[in-house]
This record gives C-alpha cells, sequence and structure tokens, in this order.
C-alpha cells in the first residue's frame, strides 16, 4: 500500500473542500449585499446573475459531480460579457459587446462536448483559460478607459490561474474559487465606481447651486419689485402689505432651496410659485393668468424647478409676444412618471435680446442638473407658433417621501 499517495490524494481533497467552502462564502457575501444594494438596474441584473451561477457551479462540485459544476462555470464567460457591456456602452451607442458573448457562448459549447463525449479535463481546462483569455483581450480592447478597467484585468486573472492549476493537476479544482475572487475584485471596483459617481454629482450639485443663486436672485428683478411697492404707496396703499409679504416669501423660497438638498412636497413649490407670481403681477408688465390643473399633488420633487419655468413662460413666453395672456401649469401621473407641465400660450413674433436668451438657457440648464441628479428626472421644451411648453418627467418611485 502507498500511504504517500493516499497522503497525497486526501489532501488534495481537504484543499478542494476548502476552497468550496471559502468559495461559498465569499460569494454569498457578495451576492446578499449586491441584493441589497439600492441601485439595481441591468448591470448590477447580469452581476447577481453571474454569481448564482458561480455558487450553482460549486453545490454541484460539492456533491462530486463534476460534469454540471465544469457546465455551470463555463456559463460564467457569456454572462460576464453582458455585464461587461451594461458597464462600458454609452446610452445609444453601437458596441461590440454582443460580439465578445456570442464568441464566449461558442467557446462554452466546447466545454459541454468535452464533458459529454470526451471527459478529459485538461482539455476542459484549458478551454477554460481560453475564455478567461478572452476576457481579457476584451477588456483591453474594449474598455473606454483601461485604467478605469484595472480592477476587471486583476480580477481575471484569478480564473486564468485556477485554469492554470487544473491543467496541471486535474485532481485540483480550484475553478470556482478563481471565478468568486474575480467577481469579488469586480465588485470592489464597482463600489468605488458608485463612491467616486456619487462624489462627481455632489460636486456639480455644489457648482449648480452657486450658478443657481445667481441665476435665481437677479438684483433688477429685486430692484424694481421694491421700486414698484414703493410706488404702490402712493398709489394704492392696499396692495402694499401683501406686496411686502410675497417679496419676502419670494426671497425666502429662494434661500431655503439653495439649502435642500432633499426633495420637498409639491404644495411647498408651489407656494414659492404663487409668490413669484404674485409679485410679478404688481411689476409694469402686460397682464397674464396663471391656470391650474392638478390630478396628483401627493408627491415630492427638487426644490426651485417649477418656478424657473413659470418665469420664463411669464418673462419669455407671453412677455415678449404680442399674443397670448394664458399660462398653465398641469400635473398627472402617465405610464409611470410624474408629469408637471408648465405651457404659455405666448405666440407671434418674439424679440428677445441675447442676454435674455443666455438667462432662459442658464435657468433651464440649472433646472435639468436637479432633476438629473437628485430624482433622476428630465426637462423637455417643445416651441410652436402656438406657445412654449416645459415638461418635467421623473419617475413616480423617485417622487416619494424622502428618508430622513
Amino acid at each position: 500500500m502507498d500511504f504517500g499517495a493516499i497522503d497525497f490524494t486526501n489532501a488534495v481533497t481537504i484543499a478542494n473542500l476548502i476552497c468550496i467552502f471559502v468559495s461559498m462564502i465569499l460569494g454569498t457575501v457578495v451576492l446578499l449585499t449586491a441584493i441589497q444594494m439600492r441601485v439595481h438596474n441591468s448591470r448590477m441584473a447580469w452581476f447577481i446573475a453571474a454569481i448564482c451561477i458561480v455558487l450553482g457551479g460549486l453545490m454541484f462540485q460539492l456533491s462530486n459531480t463534476q460534469i454540471y459544476s465544469r457546465i455551470f462555470y463555463a456559463m460564467v464567460p457569456p454572462i460576464f460579457g453582458l455585464y461587461f457591456i451594461e458597464t462600458e456602452r454609452v446610452e445609444g451607442q453601437k458596441w461590440d459587446g454582443l460580439f465578445w458573448t456570442t464568441i464566449q457562448s461558442l467557446v462554452a459549447l466546447l466545454v459541454f462536448i468535452f464533458m459529454v463525449f470526451n471527459g478529459d479535463e485538461f482539455f476542459v481546462y484549458l478551454v477554460f483559460l481560453a475564455q478567461y483569455l478572452i476576457v481579457i483581450i476584451m477588456l483591453i480592447f474594449s474598455s473606454k478607459d483601461i485604467v478605469a478597467s484595472i480592477y476587471f484585468l486583476i480580477g481575471s486573472m484569478f480564473p486564468v490561474i485556477s485554469a492554470l492549476i487544473g491543467m496541471a493537476d486535474p485532481k485540483l479544482h480550484f475553478m470556482g474559487l478563481g471565478i468568486i475572487m474575480m467577481f469579488l475584485m469586480i465588485f470592489f471596483g464597482y463600489q468605488m465606481d458608485m463612491e467616486r459617481a456619487l462624489l462627481n454629482k455632489q460636486v456639480e450639485l455644489s457648482e449648480n447651486k452657486v450658478s443657481l443663486l445667481m441665476e435665481q436672485i437677479h438684483p433688477h428683478f429685486i430692484y424694481n419689485s421694491l421700486q414698484q411697492i414703493a410706488l404702490l404707496c402712493d398709489e394704492d396703499a392696499d396692495k402694499v402689505k401683501p406686496a411686502i409679504f410675497n417679496f419676502s416669501a419670494y426671497l425666502r423660497k429662494n434661500f431655503e432651496a439653495l439649502t435642500n438638498e432633499k426633495m420637498i412636497p409639491f404644495s411647498q413649490e408651489m407656494e414659492h410659485v404663487d409668490a413669484y407670481v404674485a409679485l410679478s403681477q404688481i411689476l409694469p408688465s402686460r397682464n397674464f393668468n396663471v391656470k391650474k390643473d392638478f390630478q396628483i399633488t401627493d408627491f415630492y420633487l427638487p426644490a426651485l424647478v417649477i418656478q424657473p419655468l413659470v418665469e420664463n413662460a411669464i418673462y419669455y413666453g407671453i412677455g415678449m409676444s404680442t399674443e397670448g395672456d394664458d399660462i398653465l401649469i398641469q400635473t398627472k401621473e402617465e405610464n409611470g412618471f410624474v408629469v408637471i407641465r408648465v405651457v404659455d400660450d405666448g405666440h407671434g413674433k418674439q424679440t428677445e435680446l441675447s442676454t435674455q436668451k443666455k438667462h432662459k438657457s442658464v435657468g433651464t440648464k440649472n433646472v435639468k442638473t436637479r432633476l438629473k441628479i437628485l430624482c433622476d428626472g428630465e426637462l423637455s421644451l417643445n416651441k410652436s407658433p402656438e406657445g412654449t411648453e416645459a415638461m418635467i418627467k421623473i419617475p413616480k418611485n423617485k417622487t416619494l417621501k424622502p428618508e430622513k
């Protein structure tokens, strides 16, 4: 009896079992963490699917059903290709990610053939090696930024090493551990990307607040308002007190909006709009009416996104037109979105100055930025001979009351 061979066989068995249990623990932790993340998109869905497939392969390996475990491991690179597509693809971009996934699927088919008709694990591990070499080639040639994909590259080395170990000794089954380590590295990279994106959003939001302050608190508007209130003292003293209250409310709402990073109730935003409209109506300008059609009011939105649109409608819609005197503010729920429309019927020849056009563009840019950062909302403008429509669309699930 060769006790040395028995000891070696036992050592290999123990090493395989340790790798399986360590891999299952690490994979389960990553899977549960990924599931509990707040951001669930198609990119994360493919990541979770790949982890589940690896865990399935580990379960078959634990039950010593090697043929099924190898087949499960072979399915991971095609799923990884789909994950990589969602990571690297720019919206609307035609990309070659599907090409890589197709190649990986064909290579995975070789594993099925070898396991069913051949059974030689050396060739199976050789195919595994080819799969992850293709992954490395895909990363090098198709990454938008190879430096940003460094975690992908480092992680892909683990299954490459595991495949080489399997080729050297087919009794050492470390492929599951190698794949889990790859996804562990990728998950760390994903978390760092998320933190970096969050930091960039915070910086962008802070910069946007500064420009919003400069754009929103107009010295000429404040001057004209105070001057008109002073004239009311002689012309209509009864309107002075309400005008001062409206002026105070307008300033207070502006400064509150600039310090508020959370979503606010729609009713609170409308208080700001009403104060601005009331203040605008005392200034020497063409008369206008504001109509409201609120089909939904119980929702939250970023502060200071409707008031700038109403301002544009007053001064650059009906104010710069020879006809029209109505502004409509409408809210409704449509296809899973909360839709807010600000429509004016100003039409005819418009005579905007270049400074006024710049003022409008800055205002709408601020609104777009705040909507995108705070609630993934969108702003669209539609100009026609009948007037201008500004439409805000916010996903319904993003308009719920924010957590404290």
